[in-house]
């Protein structure tokens, strides 16, 4: 470059904006680029150059900072910046397929979860009795502070069994499908079984009347709604003198929408089977417990 040109004011100016956006490049790359620039204002002004024909050369190349940041290179972009390139690209019909799948998921997501927090069945302290008149006249019944139980002697290798009120007070219907085998008490109630009774007809009494009422399974109980639950069991072990089996809680599996689950229905009452004499067991069946 002449020295006329390089010592013109707004060429120093420039070189030196020049030197400072160049800082952040390699020193080589630095000097290369600012010795490009003053072979070029060397070539394009002449010597003795007016102000209005450097500033109109200057215009040409650039801002500084712009030049450096071309010989930079581009900067790589942030997380940010390449998702939003790249959701840029997508089509509108994708997104409609991806709002409508969301849509699915969400629609089907909450009733799943209302589903499994559906409050479970419950005994409501309604009607409750034994099943078989042989039990309910010789059953006896002790209160321990709030535990109430009812007991009846044990008819080894008989069909026994109570019925109690039960309730639905959830929003959604409840399905019975079975009992649910308890491992503390299966080896005694043998062919374990619940009915659940329909709604009562037109002119039917309400009570658990086995001459009336009806015992499906699986069986609905509607939302809001109470409905009868017999269970039977035929007693698989004698036991003997001062031993007694004890049921408080009944457990069941129930549907609940589109999930199955298990649910404890808790008993107001506790229904016991005592033990009877030695006698009272065929010789030869069963084991004796309690002697």
């Amino acid at each position: 470059m002449s020295e006329t040109v390089l010592e013109h004011r707004l060429v120093r100016e420039y070189l030196h904006a020049l030197d400072s956006a160049c800082t952040a490049l390699p020193a080589a790359q630095a000097r290369e680029l600012r010795e490009q620039i003053t072979a070029h204002l060397d070539e394009a002004l002449p010597p003795g150059a007016t102000d209005e024909q450097v500033k109109a050369e200057l215009g040409k190349l650039g801002a500084p900072r712009t030049l450096a940041a071309e010989a930079a290179g581009p900067r790589p972009r942030s997380t940010a910046q390449r998702l939003l390139r790249r959701l840029s690209r997508i089509r509108w019909w994708a997104w409609t397929l991806i709002a409508t799948g969301a849509a699915v998921i969400i629609s089907a997501g909450v009733p799943l979860i209302l589903m499994q927090s559906a409050e479970p069945l419950n005994q409501d302290g309604g009607l409750s009795g034994w099943w078989f008149d042989q039990d309910s006249v010789r059953s006896v019944t002790t209160q321990a502070g709030a535990v109430v139980q009812w007991t009846a002697p044990e008819r080894y290798r008989q069909r026994q069994g109570f019925v109690v009120s039960i309730s639905n007070d959830s929003d959604w219907t409840q399905t019975i499908l079975g009992p649910e085998p308890d491992p503390y008490t299966e080896d005694f109630l043998e062919d374990l079984s619940v009915g659940v009774s329909g709604p009562p007809g037109p002119g039917e009494d309400v009570g658990p009347d086995n001459g009336q009422l009806h015992w499906d399974l699986p069986a609905s109980i509607p939302p809001h709604s109470t409905r009868f639950l017999r269970v039977l069991w035929t007693s698989g072990v004698c036991m003997g003198p001062r031993s007694e089996t004890v049921i408080t809680d009944l457990y069941l599996r129930v549907r609940v929408g589109i999930i199955t689950r298990t649910e404890d229905i808790h008993l107001q009452y506790a229904w016991a089977l005592s033990g009877a004499k030695k006698s009272g067991c065929v010789a030869g069946e069963g084991v004796i417990l309690g002697s």
